[in-house]
């Protein structure tokens, strides 16, 4: 890639960027530097508005934080489960996908299964960042104590925000409100997910289906040395048929490839009465299955009226519609992620609680938390890049 292409591609993400950077540059006596990578902005904004909401709903936002507890638990439990299942398949099933990726807002992370759009990426990840806040701030002042301050803070040009409670305070209360502290936010994230799931499939997806008619399925990304690329299947082109059945949207798709095994001959046809013969592989998580290697596969469709309200109304659906999924899948996933037995996030800190109670020794519960964080770290490190490695170097 040339730099004229690549700066074609990415001059939105390559300006956005340079923007936050030279920002942090210009105000940087406003901001405390902490690890030598951290921005943090401080500020009072925001300590008013908690204060009041866990005032006026006290009774609720305590047992929200309470009901947090067990869903915390289990969800490090199921994430823990999640990372130990990744570094079996990274070593005896090399070719499964990534089990963790990082995503960043406008950049393609090599042998990630996720892209996650520039502007969709940055309204999402604010949204998710706000609530996971905000319900950490309520939890602690429904308990009475105090929110030093709230603000922003930046990892390189990654924005994210905080809210800090009294650390001291925190730790002088009793074991299960500082579980509920610290399980508010990811419970947050994952009710947050829950309610737009709820959103999308009972509001949104029904309301673009009634606008408009469907017509075939699409791919975002076909994988490279699969049946689906050697066929000469490509991104964007639209599927109306599979053998003798016709493929008008996701559900058609999905049903047709169900019963699909390895080694089975399937005709694809596109738009433009095209044909495509495919020998299907072992899928990667089930050697059971069959597998074509496209990633992203969706529904294409045309509005049903061509005025101008209809087009503008569609529009708007989209883009709700849209930046509601990325909000789902990063309310998931920054939510299970704030659970993980890591040292200083969410889980870590449960875990080191637990730890120090279940064996009745700080000095023992310590050690278990610390193990436990090296091990997870260690095994995320590894999750992460190796999957990269082998995508830039084509293993």
């Amino acid at each position: 890639m040339t730099f004229t292409s690549f700066f074609s591609e990415y001059k939105w993400v390559i300006l956005f960027y340079s923007a936050i950077i030279l920002l942090i540059y210009l105000n940087r006596e406003k901001f405390e530097i902490q690890a030598k990578i951290f921005a943090l902005y401080r500020t009072k904004k925001g300590i008013k508005a908690i204060e009041k909401f866990s005032l006026k709903y006290k009774e609720f936002v305590k047992l929200f934080g309470y009901t947090g507890i067990g869903i915390g638990f289990i969800g490090m439990i199921l994430i823990f489960i999640t990372i130990l299942n990744g570094l079996f398949k990274l070593f005896f099933q090399p070719s499964a996908p990534a089990v963790i990726t990082p995503v960043l807002p406008g950049i393609k992370i090599p042998g990630s299964p996720i892209f996650l759009p520039l502007f969709y990426g940055i309204a999402a990840l604010f949204i998710v960042v706000v609530v996971h806040e905000f319900a950490h701030g309520i939890v602690a002042a429904s308990h009475n104590l105090k929110i030093k301050s709230t603000g922003m803070l930046f990892l390189g040009p990654i924005i994210g925000a905080f809210v800090e409670p009294d650390e001291k305070e925190v730790k002088k209360q009793s074991d299960i409100v500082q579980y509920s502290i610290f399980a508010a936010g990811p419970f947050s994230n994952i009710a947050t997910g829950l309610l737009v799931l709820l959103l999308l499939l009972f509001v949104f997806f029904p309301a673009q289906g009634a606008m408009s008619n469907e017509f075939g399925v699409s791919f975002l990304e076909v994988q490279n040395d699969t049946p689906a690329q050697k066929a000469g299947l490509y991104p964007n082109m639209t599927i109306i048929k599979a053998d003798n059945v016709d493929v008008n949207n996701l559900k058609d798709f999905i049903t047709y490839l169900e019963p699909i095994k390895p080694n089975q001959t399937i005709i694809l046809y596109d738009n433009n009465e095209n044909n495509y013969t495919l020998i299907t592989t072992n899928h990667p998580e089930d050697e059971k299955k069959g597998y074509l290697g496209v990633i992203g596969i969706h529904t294409k469709s045309e509005l049903k009226s061509d005025s101008i309200f209809f087009k503008l109304l569609n529009n708007f659906i989209s883009v709700i519609t849209t930046l509601f999924q990325w909000v789902f899948v990063l309310s998931i996933g920054i939510g299970l992620a704030n659970l993980l037995p890591l040292g200083p996030v969410d889980g870590g800190r449960m875990l080191q609680i637990a730890a120090v109670k279940i064996t009745g020794s700080k000095k023992r519960g310590n050690e278990i938390w610390r193990k436990t964080s090296t091990f997870t770290m260690m095994a995320i490190l590894l999750l992460i890049f190796v999957p990269i490695f082998k995508a830039v170097f084509g293993l």
